[in-house]
């Protein structure tokens, strides 16, 4: 069997283009390629918020979601969305569903909001879904879902769909909240795990979280796209036209030249975030510098100043980064480090708390690539 997952699409983010958004869904998912799946996962925040009616981007939305009913329906794709944050999704994929139900031919669609266990006989696959903030107590989340094994007749589920976070994501992170625990899901899902909410992709063991499909912030500068399960293999599809989010790192040997060279050489409308002293030339006079750069949506970052809201982005960012250095940072090491461990390991609350304390200096050098001019 062959399935694609997807999650954080964020339809009517107010950075990145919902129209970029949707040309990068159909480019890259709603393919020839993918027109022998089984199942399409949208596993949470298919929006980034509540939407009014008169928002130009809710028309773009009921087109896309025409055409992706069209896709499913002539492909017959299963097509499977999961309720993401709340404050996101905010039950808006309901439109999905309303407009599925006027179609003279329909698409094989459900809707999860709360946690379920699902039987496709076509497939004799069991799935298991739970959506962001469903429950914030492990135990009484392993009582709901042994109800629903109860329920039906089985001790495990082939494949888990859930939208939220595991503990290994959460390591490094200043305000991690409820997390799922590896070990109970590993022991209950035969197949793969896929997690949305966090942005960036990861694995561990039988744990997959396939990141956003699209850059909505900085410190989202690592690949983005979604992931393919055929039989009991996977694979990351990356998604090589998602919008630019850059960080250039300007030290004091920087010359406009320089900057020059590496800003026209990024898409235009890309997001340049400046990381800079405060009492850097550029700094001082960076209203003059976003006018230089009139295409381009220029912000910058002080030193010591927060990067960017963790509760929105759902990325670690730096804090304390030394601008008096030139450096140039290519992959993510932080992150590396921990998934190498953990796939080789098995370790408890109190080990996964040294191992991160001990590689918590190479946490600067995360969320990558950025570039010093």
């Amino acid at each position: 069997m062959k399935y694609l997952v997807t999650s954080d699409i964020h339809l009517g983010h107010t950075k990145t283009p919902t129209e970029h958004i949707i040309t990068s869904f159909k480019q890259s998912i709603l393919t020839k390629e993918n027109q022998d799946a089984s199942i399409l996962f949208i596993s949470g925040d298919l929006f980034d918020s509540l939407l009014d009616l008169n928002n130009k981007d809710l028309h773009r939305i009921v087109d896309f979601f025409n055409y992706l009913l069209s896709y499913c329906t002539e492909n017959n794709i299963l097509l499977r969305v999961l309720e993401g944050t709340p404050s996101h999704d905010w039950k808006q994929s309901e439109l999905l569903v309303n407009l599925n139900n006027i179609r003279t031919h329909k698409c094989s669609l459900s809707y999860f909001k709360q946690l379920d266990i699902e039987h496709i006989p076509s497939l004799n696959k069991y799935i298991l879904y739970i959506p962001d903030e469903w429950c914030h107590d492990h135990t009484e989340l392993q009582k709901q879902i042994q109800t629903k094994l109860l329920q039906h007749g089985i001790a495990s589920v082939d494949i888990a769909i859930l939208h939220g976070q595991f503990q290994y994501q959460t390591l490094g992170k200043k305000y991690s909240g409820f997390y799922f625990q590896e070990e109970y899901f590993l022991s209950i899902v035969t197949g793969y795990i896929h997690i949305g909410h966090y942005h960036t992709y990861s694995k561990l063991k039988r744990i997959i979280a396939n990141g956003s499909l699209e850059r909505l912030a900085h410190g989202e500068e690592s690949p983005k796209g979604y992931v393919v399960v055929n039989n009991d293999k996977f694979s990351f599809i990356e998604n090589r036209n998602a919008y630019t989010y850059k960080t250039i790192i300007v030290t004091q040997a920087t010359t406009l030249q320089k900057l020059d060279s590496l800003v026209y050489s990024l898409p235009k409308n890309s997001h340049i975030r400046f990381v800079i002293s405060s009492d850097h030339i550029y700094s001082i006079n960076f209203s003059e510098l976003k006018l230089r750069y009139l295409d381009y949506n220029c912000k910058k970052l002080i030193k010591n100043e927060e990067a960017e809201d963790s509760s929105i982005t759902y990325i670690l960012t730096e804090d304390d980064i030394d601008t008096s250095k030139d450096y140039v940072i290519d992959g993510n090491i932080y992150e590396k480090l921990i998934e190498t461990v953990l796939s080789k390991y098995e370790l408890n609350s109190n080990e996964l708390k040294k191992l991160n304390a001990f590689i918590e200096p190479l946490k600067l050098f995360s969320n990558q690539p950025e570039e010093s001019v």
